[in-house]
């Protein structure tokens, strides 16, 4: 049974203060894992929904992935995944939850993630994706939640703002040292259905915050890791 749009954003604002894709029950789930060959297998069996990997799959790995059903939530922990894995990620007809670090998917790999339509949740903190590929992900109907950083995201700057505002139905949002600046920010204020806002180096000044908090007063907002001391909802963790 898939999980309502409430549950999932009440298990993000159990996470507390930690950006919710890097929850500390992500990382005690993730300290000892066992092979993939017996996560896929439990997966097969209907035992479980989840495959995590510390280590870069092998080829058998991979494929031992393709088209898997049942598989609701994929972490890949250790430079796993590129533009050549993306279509295999595209074809799990179940997946939910996506974590790819050390990944280095560009405007294509993200193009594929977006037949993933049942994707609610993305984690990419190393991707080589410009804002266009951040633009394929509107064809995801029921993403809710998104992490992203990368160097093109970075030297996009204040673009980047704008792309993830039309991505209309997302409730959380972490971008990682991506300066928005203040007119970044103020592309995300269009964003009428953001209920959580992570922003690691964005370079805004207090005035733009300001603003956002004047018009978005129910955003649980965090700058560099901490509250904003402007933000309505700071005592609300």
């Amino acid at each position: 049974m898939r999980l309502s749009v409430p549950v999932i954003v009440a298990g993000l604002f159990a996470a507390g203060c930690r950006p919710p894709a890097e929850s500390q029950a992500d990382h005690r789930a993730e300290t000892a894992c066992p092979s993939i060959a017996s996560q896929v297998d439990a997966v097969k069996a209907g035992e479980a929904t989840r495959v995590v990997a510390q280590h870069a799959l092998s080829d058998t790995e991979w494929e031992s992935l393709r088209g898997l059903a049942g598989l609701r939530e994929l972490i890949l922990d250790a430079g796993a995944a590129d533009d050549s894995r993306a279509d295999l990620l595209a074809g799990l007809p179940d997946l939910e939850r996506l974590v790819l670090r050390a990944s280095p998917l560009s405007d294509a790999g993200f193009e594929a993630l977006g037949r993933c339509t049942m994707l609610r949740d993305l984690n990419v903190p190393q991707a080589a994706c410009t804002p266009a590929g951040i633009r394929a992900l509107r064809q995801l109907p029921d993403l809710r939640s998104l992490r992203l950083g990368g160097v093109e995201l970075a030297r996009a700057g204040a673009e980047v703002g704008g792309a993830v505002a039309e991505l209309a139905y997302l409730r959380s949002l972490h971008l990682i040292d991506v300066p928005l600046g203040d007119e970044g920010l103020g592309a995300i204020s269009r964003m009428s259905n953001l209920w959580n806002l992570y922003l690691d180096g964005a370079g805004v000044s207090d005035d733009a915050w300001g603003r956002y908090f004047e018009t978005h007063p129910r955003v649980h907002a965090h700058v560099d890791q901490a509250h904003h001391d402007r933000d309505p909802r700071r005592g609300h963790d």
